[in-house]
Order: structure tokens, then sequence, then C-alpha cells
């Protein structure tokens, strides 16, 4: 919790994250990942976006209306902070401050926020074509992946407190769905191959 020394105080927290281009190209379409970052705050629930990628911000989707499965979870959280029924749509995006170029190996981004405050630090990815055997184009039902999905996105977390000097590395949690645009996450990561190599190292700092 602040203390009355860090009242009107702020500090710059950054997130810097790696990824391995590799994955991405031996996908089917070899597209960089849809990625965003955000936090929420520990003691009140408030939330903070960081970045997301343009095609996301601005439901900007080649050859697709929409894809609502590429970053369902940051859709959540985006439609409960801005009171929003969806997601960022081509007629009304999400504001430049918060949109990105998608990265193709690295993705740096910072927010300033309130001395002593202490937040949940999350990082969704999600790489499009990327089918395997668990997660294939056509199910064994019959079911057809619409948005090319492949993997789901997943989701990393941390906590960190804003004060100078602290680190975190946020971590695997879980995944989403691959057909449908889930606002919950399952730790049933069996059958996620290669999208768990797509980050190479994610970190956030307080400076």
């Amino acid at each position: 919790m602040p203390t009355r020394a860090d009242a009107g105080r702020t500090v710059t927290l950054t997130f810097e994250l790696e990824l391995n281009p590799r994955v991405y190209e031996d996908s089917l379409w070899g597209d960089p990942p849809q990625v965003a970052l955000w936090l929420e705050n520990e003691d009140d629930g408030d939330i903070r976006m960081v970045r997301v990628t343009h095609r996301t911000a601005a439901c900007d989707w080649e050859g697709k209306v929409e894809c609502c499965v590429a970053l369902p979870y940051w859709m959540s959280f985006y439609n409960r902070q801005t009171g929003a029924p969806a997601g960022p749509t081509w007629q009304n995006p999400a504001v430049n401050a918060i949109t990105c170029a998608t990265p193709r190996t690295q993705l740096v981004a910072d927010i300033e926020l309130p001395r002593g405050t202490r937040w949940k630090c999350f990082v969704e990815v999600n790489v499009s074509g990327d089918f395997n055997v668990a997660f294939p184009r056509f199910s064994q039902a019959g079911i057809s992946d619409t948005y090319g999905n492949g993997q789901p996105s997943l989701v990393y977390r941390s906590r960190i407190e804003a004060i100078p000097g602290t680190t975190s590395r946020p971590e695997l949690i879980g995944r989403t769905d691959q057909y449908d645009p889930v606002d919950d996450l399952s730790d049933d990561l069996q059958g996620i191959t290669t999208a768990r190599d797509l980050i190479r190292r994610v970190e956030v700092s307080c400076l």
C-alpha cells in the first residue's frame, strides 16, 4: 500500500518482451503474434492498459471481419475498463496511446504508476495458424477453426510493487480456447507445443 511519503509520486513500470521468431515463422501464415500487456491493481481492481498490437486494437484483420479469439482474455479486461459490450471495432478502435505495431523480435513498453501501489502484470500472446495434433484446423467432430486460431492464446502473470528497483517475471498460468472467445482461463496446457516457446524472455521492472 502507498505510504504518506508516496503520495503524489509516480514511478515508471517497464515491460520487456523478447520473442522467438522461429515459432511464428513456422506457423501456417508466418505472421508475428498478437500481444497484449496490462495491469490490475491488487487492492482496488483498477485496470491499466499498457499496450496491444494494432490488429486487435483496431479490429483490422486481413481477410476476416473479426478475430475475437486472438486475445480474448485481454478483451474481457478491456471491456471491464471501458464499459463497452465488446472489444475494439474498426469504427471504435482502442486509443492510440495503448496501440503498438506488431513486434517481430521484441516489445518494450512503459507506464507511469503511483509509487507504492501493487499490481498484477499480465501478458497475452497468440500466433495464428499454429495448428498441431491437439488443436487442428478441423477437429475429429468436423468443427472448423473458422478464425485460423490453432493453439489458443497463452496468458502469463506476475505481481509487482511499484517501488524503484523491483522486478518480476510473468509466468505461464493458462490458455484460452481455440474456437470461442472465452473470458476465463484453462490451466490444461496439454497439447500446447510450439506456443510455449514463443516468448524467450519477459520481465517487468520498476524504475
